[in-house]
């Protein structure tokens, strides 16, 4: 861990805690929020209680994969809070792209390998925090060592070295979070937006397709077609064009 705090120095994230095991990563660092600075870094080799959206559990096998938490004091509109997920998914894309994978985000919360963009290497979990200084809290688990092709694992789920690649946890952190460092630069500008916004459109497995997004509040069909500045979602049918917050969205076919 030393390497890492001496490689993140000149990042806002050289204020690193370790743990070997914990509930989760974000649970902790929310129950901490009144007193952590920006940037600080929470990484753990297990988590008992991890979870991705609506609540799901995520088990992975101790030491296996890369688990961290962000705690941020935004320094942007509020508007562009929920881009801090694709912020930190893009960041990963760039570094799984570097070893040779094609990668892409779906959104909302998902890092996606393969020609087809069906295999989930990644997902991400963002929470707002309302205090006299409102902060983000914003983790990721990476799956590095697991699950191989005979693991029981989530379905269609993957891993780098189920795809031959090997590489070193502590590496990976390192240079997710330089490239991370980059993307909240550009969401805090009004140009680095613009930028963000194109990066993002350009790395969506969904945009193009025709997708199921699933909310609480009814289903939506139709054809994903864009993505706003804000990082909502636009899907257009025979009915309307809509934008989109929140939601799981379902591949239906491609179009």
């Amino acid at each position: 861990m030393e390497r890492v705090i001496d490689e993140l120095l000149e990042t806002r994230f050289n204020k690193i805690e370790y743990v070997s095991k914990t509930g989760s990563t974000n649970s902790d660092l929310v129950a901490r929020a009144s007193t952590l600075p920006d940037g600080f870094l929470l990484v753990s080799d297990y988590q008992t209680d991890g979870r991705g959206r609506k609540g799901r559990k995520w088990d992975a096998p101790p030491a296996r994969n890369l688990i961290f938490s962000v705690f941020l004091h935004p320094k942007w509109p509020s508007e562009r809070h929920q881009l801090i997920t694709p912020a930190l998914a893009l960041a990963t894309v760039e570094v799984i792209e570097n070893l040779g994978l094609r990668a892409s985000v779906k959104w909302p919360n998902d890092v996606m390998i393969g020609l087809d963009n069906h295999m989930k290497i990644a997902g991400i979990l963002a929470e707002y925090i309302q205090q006299k200084n409102p902060a983000l809290v914003v983790g990721m688990g990476l799956n590095v060592g697991w699950p191989q092709s005979n693991d029981s694992a989530p379905p269609n789920s993957t891993s780098l070295i189920a795809c031959g690649i090997e590489k070193d946890r502590s590496e990976l952190l390192v240079e997710i979070l330089k490239n991370f460092e980059e993307r909240l630069s550009e969401i805090s500008s009004e140009k680095g937006n613009v930028t963000f916004r194109q990066a993002h459109i350009a790395k969506s497995s969904i945009i193009g397709n025709h997708v199921k997004v699933e909310r609480i509040n009814g289903d939506i069909i139709g054809k994903a077609v864009d993505i706003e500045k804000d990082g909502s979602l636009v899907i257009e049918n025979k009915d309307s064009t809509i934008s989109i917050t929140e939601g799981d969205v379902v591949h239906l076919r491609k179009l």
